[in-house]
């Protein structure tokens, strides 16, 4: 028995999570044919994905005597920015 308080809805694929990679499986499973439905905890376009912008980090030997941490804080305070 179905409550009348809630609707249904029928999905081939049913996606949890509306950052880049949600919305990117949504795209290949659409375009695939798939009824596709995403759900998300927030609003659409506020997922983490958005607010880590600038988070991706990579060891890198650029290091010398005379480097400082300002440019290591400053490179991801500038993507952020953008």
């Amino acid at each position: 028995m179905v409550n009348s308080k809630y609707e249904t809805h029928e999905h081939d694929v049913l996606i949890i999570g509306a950052g880049g990679a949600g919305l990117r499986a949504a795209i290949e499973a659409l375009s695939l044919g798939a009824n596709v439905g995403v759900v998300c905890k927030s609003l659409l376009g506020k997922a983490h994905t958005v607010m880590a912008e600038g988070g991706i980090a990579a060891a890198m030997a650029t290091l010398t005597p005379t480097t400082t941490g300002a440019l290591t804080f400053a490179t991801p305070c500038a993507a952020a920015s953008s």
